[in-house]
């Protein structure tokens, strides 16, 4: 009798962890819980859905509690610990005693999660069991992302992001590091759900197609993409349990997906119910009671969580849709009961959310001193236009601040200048003055730039002896696809899923294929620095203002 009860609760305990992601941890490389049992070189960790991991150690294992450096047999069962990996093996462990609650060392309480919406200083995330959570940014909120110090305004809705705090209480962030390139979505698929092998974790689509340049091409007759118990998988707005998947053979499905470590991963799931249409229009009004919304063309439809939304190359929530966004959207259902199953957002700006307050300029440099710009005549880029505004007097001009951590680019020399190189050169000069006779015999005269900045203060400025037609310039956005150093032109990008902004018809225009771009002129700018042309990557995401051919203002998203 002992025999058979021991065999039901080891058959009861099979049960419960197989419904569990047993692989989870490995793919992402974290795992979280409490710990179980401490061995001589192992630890075994029950993770918060119950799932227990037996992890060897690394050789260069790192173990810390409350910020001090311990050793293994100090974490005692029920410690709850966040640890990362490194393939199965444990690679750092951290965990948090209970005898002073009241104190945490710096940057020891942690929160991880997706960004739902941005409001300046406020943050909104949802975390990993999907609540949503609070918190606020300060000037000395540090910024991390790729190990790179970068600016607030880099964040997007969509991403994910780990916070640290300082205090226990506080919902003050000291430092925030945001995922790489990971996060985003490097495809949109459709096909025929061919096989959902729940052994394997592993979903087959045949008659595979990509949506790209504005509409569903052909990609491959048939591939495999490994998947887990924890995809959000929906049809017809409700929510499916991944075990009933398999009855759905033969259905149409659509998948966004990321590139985890070189991997197709599955991030949603979304299966057709009924008929599909496709819409690529302006997205008018939204009605948040009944969560329905009207196209510029007057067709209503529904949307609910389970519509997959993909803004500015990631997964957001539905709340991120708004009124007077342009949008490919995949409908469902029949007649006028429509429901949207995929809406994908053209809508690209300069700055990522109100946080940012970068602008581009372009103009005639007036007045140089040694820590400001005085611009005549000058533009500024305002909704993917430019914006004249002409200067009668000195009054009239409009000042920006530079400083030693200016990057400043004389595009004529094709070289970098010192800030006090700028000042001290020919780059304005007095053109109305008959007494300089240096100024007449070399037929000196202002130089022009094209200006990024952060408020008022110049992040990135190339500098040019004569202005270019700005009538004949258009703002562009896309995805490399390929960056080659051509023998004749020189640096060129070819862009994917390209949009035009058309002002006359005040909405992003799609393009149909594949578009070149040369670099060989342009201020490119990453994170308020500018780069050269051989530092762009495929998948990079660019926001540019170009003059057809050739690019002049390339922002790097």
């Amino acid at each position: 009798m002992k025999k058979i009860w021991i065999i039901v609760a080891m058959l009861l305990l099979t049960s419960v962890i197989s419904y569990a992601d047993i692989n989870g941890p490995y793919r992402d490389g974290l795992i979280e819980g409490y710990v179980k049992k401490v061995l001589e070189n192992q630890i075994q960790i029950e993770e918060y859905d119950g799932t227990v991991h037996l992890l060897n150690l690394d050789r260069k294992v790192n173990f810390q509690i409350d910020g001090k450096n311990v050793r293994l047999k100090d974490f005692k069962p029920g410690m709850e610990v966040y640890g990362e990996l490194r393939g199965r093996r444990l690679k750092y462990l951290e965990g948090y005693s209970t005898e002073n609650l009241g104190y945490i060392p710096p940057g020891g309480k942690v929160r991880t999660g997706i960004v739902k919406k941005i409001d300046r200083d406020q943050i909104i995330i949802k975390n990993l069991i999907g609540k949503e959570e609070t918190y606020f940014t300060s000037p000395a909120t540090v910024c991390l992302k790729k190990g790179e110090n970068v600016p607030l305004s880099v964040l997007y809705e969509g991403d994910r992001v780990r916070l640290y705090f300082d205090e226990v209480d506080t919902k003050m962030i000291s430092r925030m590091s945001i995922e790489g390139d990971s996060i985003l979505i490097k495809n949109l698929y459709r096909g025929k759900l061919a096989r959902a092998d729940q052994l394997e974790d592993e979903i087959v689509l045949d008659k595979v197609e990509v949506f790209r340049n504005g509409k569903w091409q052909g990609f491959n007759n048939s591939i495999a993409i490994p998947y887990s118990s924890d995809l959000p998988l929906y049809v017809g707005g409700q929510r499916l349990h991944y075990k009933n998947l398999k009855y759905y053979r033969g259905k149409t499905v659509y998948m966004a997906i990321k590139d985890f470590f070189g991997t197709d991963k599955i991030e949603k799931m979304v299966v057709k119910s009924q008929y599909e249409k496709t819409y690529s229009d302006k997205i008018k009004r939204i009605n948040w009671y009944s969560d329905t919304f009207e196209l510029a063309n007057h067709k209503n439809m529904t949307f609910s969580e389970g519509t997959m939304v993909i803004k500015n190359g990631r997964l957001v929530d539905k709340e991120s849709i708004n009124p007077e966004s342009d949008a490919f959207i995949v409908a469902d259902g029949r007649g006028s009961n429509l429901y949207a199953d995929v809406i994908n957002i053209y809508n690209e700006d300069l700055n990522n959310s109100n946080i940012g307050q970068n602008y581009i300029y372009a103009g005639r440099l007036s007045r140089i001193f040694e820590d400001k710009v005085y611009l005549k005549d000058f533009y500024l880029l305002d909704r993917h236009e430019w914006e004249s505004f002409r200067t009668r007097d000195e009054d009239d001009e409009k000042e920006l601040f530079y400083d030693n951590d200016t990057i400043i680019y004389d595009i004529e020399n094709k070289k970098y200048i010192l800030p006090k190189e700028f000042f001290a050169g020919d780059y304005s000069v007095d053109e109305d003055t008959d007494d300089d006779e240096r100024i007449k015999n070399k037929h000196l005269k202002d130089w022009y730039g094209y200006i990024y900045t952060d408020g008022d203060r110049i992040t990135s400025i190339m500098v040019q002896k004569d202005l270019d037609s700005l009538r004949r310039q258009r703002v562009t956005t896309g995805v490399i696809e390929k960056a080659e150093e051509d023998s004749l032109v020189g640096w060129t990008v070819y862009l994917r899923d390209a949009k035009d902004y058309s002002y006359r018809h005040d909405k992003w225009m799609a393009k149909n294929t594949t578009i070149r771009v040369n670099l060989e002129k342009a201020m490119i700018v990453k994170n308020g620095k500018i780069i050269n042309s051989y530092e762009l990557q495929p998948g990079n995401r660019l926001y540019i203002v170009r003059d057809d051919f050739y690019g002049k203002v390339v922002v790097v998203k």
